[in-house]
């Protein structure tokens, strides 16, 4: 993931010098990558509650729940000229708090010969994965005051859906025994915020500004089950996982302004974007060339992509994909100029999953067929792609590897164990 981001912001560095040597007709700030800090409100109400094997009673081992955690957000978005953008953003959050609790020794006649403490520890995180709209206030209140009434600052009004990965665990750690509890569950949530930002640093094609945020998130798991004898989440207290609240913070983002140049001569025949989710599961960075891209009806690419995820999302994966796709763009209009466009495509994935929790670990390897059926906005000239795709995956061949055994059989790829995995994708770059 840390490489990938590494590339994402060597990409936008090369287009904004790029956009350094020709002289600007006029600069709007389109791309744009930030970053924020603040504190997130959570409704964990009876996490802390659970149930033990042997007397079958709710347990309060910690004297609290958790209520209140720090997050970080990093979102990557692009603006329209009339203020409406769309961007995708990668939020963790994360809180934990811990007891320690005494362990009796006693003798046949009931006296106490020793004690020891036992370390008991409650954490939860939750990483999520987003698509969000944006729209951009300030130009609207500019617009219908008809004065420059924001003048530089900038008033945001985001909104969005989310896939969040939740993950909660139960430890108790002593000097006779260590015991651990995982749980693990992806849902699908929502959030909005209200982001209020100023430049503080200005260059010719770029600004950097600071800004104030406040939102709201939910994201919430259902009931949480295992099959562990110690902690039993059935009953009258079910437990459940979540990180629905407000939240409040400072972040940074660096704007890159876009230039108004004349139009290159040959049309752009090559794509370079980032694949969120879609045809591997996780997201890839995708190379796409078309092959007739001055066809007035159907136009065919291929594509090639490659992700490497190092125990991201979760801290226990670590993943690898290798997405090949044959695509084809139809044009309703007839004309080689219009960006708006269907699209129809096929691809094979090669997918490697370690789980690192198990020892030893535990190697999962994916060859499986998708579909792809959605919106392309291609610019026929160097500019802007965006997708936003059906992606279902089709079952697949799978071999997995685990204590030196090795399986293979026909199956699905997909982490919410469906036959066939409804899916989507989203996908934003640029064409050359």
């Amino acid at each position: 993931m840390q490489k990938s981001l590494r590339f994402l912001f060597i990409f936008f560095f090369v287009l904004n010098f790029h956009a350094q040597v020709d002289q600007p007709v006029n600069r709007i700030s389109k791309f744009e990558v930030s970053y924020s800090l603040g504190y997130q409100h959570l409704r964990m109400g009876d996490i802390n509650r659970y149930y033990l094997d042997t007397f079958a009673i709710p347990n309060n081992l910690f004297s609290q729940n958790i209520r209140h955690s720090l997050y970080r957000n990093m979102e990557l978005s692009y603006r329209f000229n009339n203020g409406i953008g769309f961007g995708v953003s990668i939020k963790s959050i994360e809180q934990s708090i811990q007891h320690e609790s005494p362990i009796y020794f006693m003798d046949e006649l009931g006296n106490i010969t020793d004690t020891i403490l036992s370390n008991n520890q409650l954490t939860v995180r939750n990483n999520s994965f987003g698509i969000f709209a944006r729209m951009d206030c300030g130009k609207l209140i500019d617009h219908y005051s008809k004065s420059p009434v924001m003048k530089d600052w900038q008033l945001h009004l985001i909104a969005g859906a989310n896939l969040n990965t939740m993950y909660v665990n139960l430890s108790t750690n002593s000097s006779i025994y260590n015991h651990e509890n995982r749980y693990f569950q992806p849902s699908i949530g929502w959030n909005t915020q209200i982001k209020i930002s100023y430049p503080i640093f200005q260059w010719k094609s770029s600004k950097l500004n600071l800004g104030l945020t406040l939102g709201y998130q939910h994201a919430k798991t259902k009931q949480l089950r295992t099959d562990a004898a110690d902690w039993i989440v059935l009953g009258k207290y079910p437990i459940t996982a979540d990180f629905s609240g407000f939240n409040a913070g400072l972040g940074l983002s660096y704007q890159i302004n876009h230039q108004r140049k004349k139009a290159p001569s040959s049309p752009s025949k090559n794509a370079l974007y980032l694949d969120v989710f879609g045809q591997s599961t996780y997201g890839s960075i995708i190379y796409e060339r078309i092959l007739n891209v001055e066809s007035t009806r159907v136009q065919h690419a291929v594509s090639l992509g490659f992700m490497r995820l190092n125990r991201i999302p979760w801290d226990y994966l670590g993943v690898l994909s290798i997405p090949i796709a044959y695509n084809t763009y139809f044009d309703f209009n007839r004309t080689k100029n219009s960006p708006n466009k269907l699209e129809l495509g096929f691809g094979i994935t090669a997918l490697g999953i370690s789980q690192f929790d198990i020892i030893p670990t535990r190697k999962e390897q994916y060859l499986y067929p998708s579909l792809r059926i959605g919106y392309c906005y291609h610019s026929y000239r160097s500019g802007l792609l965006f997708k936003a795709s059906f992606t279902p995956l089709l079952p697949g061949f799978v071999m997995e590897e685990y204590a030196g055994i090795h399986y293979t059989y026909f199956g699905s790829a997909g982490f919410f164990d469906h036959r066939i995995m409804p899916w989507i994708g989203l996908s934003i770059g640029k064409t050359f």
